[in-house]
Parts: C-alpha cells; sequence; structure tokens
C-alpha cells in the first residue's frame, strides 16, 4: 500500500519540477527579448 502514495508524491514532484523550469524558461526567454531590442548592432558593408 506504500506503492501509491509514493507514486503520487514522485509524479508531484516531476511536475512541479517542469512548471518551474517552464517558468525559468519564460523569464530567460523575457530577458533575451529586452536585451536584443536595446542592443544595437554594427552595420554590414
Amino acid at each position: 500500500m506504500l506503492f501509491i502514495p509514493s507514486l503520487l508524491a514522485l509524479f508531484r514532484t516531476l511536475t512541479q519540477d517542469r512548471a518551474d523550469l517552464v517558468l525559468e524558461n519564460l523569464a530567460l526567454r523575457e530577458q533575451l527579448a529586452i536585451l536584443q531590442r536595446h542592443s544595437k548592432r554594427p552595420k554590414l558593408l
């Protein structure tokens, strides 16, 4: 009977880790978009 609660705890941990990763990815994409807007590109000759 300990198998089912352990399995549920494992599933919850895995999905929470994925949610944290998705939020971190979203924050990094936002930072990258801001950086690309503010950085000047060299002109090609």
